[in-house]
């Protein structure tokens, strides 16, 4: 059989015309190494803070693949309350995200035929801006130079200026 194809399985059968009449019979099995089916898995996605978000990843061949999830980065994932290495099956569900759970997806699909096939997505989380001034309070002689910190994380990235106590805007120049 050249050129083997998945319509190729089944049952063959040798037989030798004699008398009596003899044969045998032989099973084909053609595996399929698998593929992500990419119109019915998820794409990079960005979704608010406390939303319930679902990552899905279809992957066909023969056998039937074993698909698992699991952070790019190695991290555990926040499961259910748990933290997980990994998530078996084509859905991740994940309820109530949060900015911890931004970072990429690895969708696995494997089914013991090489080669294994991985699917990268992006999850991004939106946050609203957080703020921490290391020192609140901050005391300089006449003439010295002070640097005042401000500390802010956000997705996506916010846009940080600051103000005088009269609500005028600092603008860089000789004196700040």
């Amino acid at each position: 059989i050249k050129n083997v194809q998945e319509t190729d399985r089944g049952w063959y059968m040798c037989q030798v015309n004699t008398d009596p009449m003899r044969m045998r019979q032989g099973y084909l099995q053609v595996v399929v190494p698998p593929a992500i089916v990419d119109k019915e898995t998820s794409t990079d996605m960005v979704v608010r803070e406390a939303a319930n978000v679902t990552l899905t990843c279809k992957a066909v061949g023969y056998p039937e693949p074993y698909v698992m999830w699991r952070r790019e980065d190695g991290e555990d994932i926040n499961y259910n309350g748990e933290p997980v290495n990994v998530v078996d099956g084509e859905v991740l569900h994940i309820t109530k995200v949060s900015r911890l759970h931004m970072g990429a997806y690895l969708c696995i699909a494997s089914n013991g035929v090489p080669p294994s096939i991985s699917k990268r997505v992006m999850l991004r989380v939106q946050f609203p801006p957080m703020l921490s001034i290391p020192n609140q309070l901050e005391g300089a002689y006449i003439g010295q130079d002070v640097q005042l910190e401000c500390h802010t994380e956000a997705y996506p990235t916010s846009i940080n200026y600051w103000t005088t106590e009269r609500g005028d805007m600092i603008v860089s120049g000789d004196k700040y």
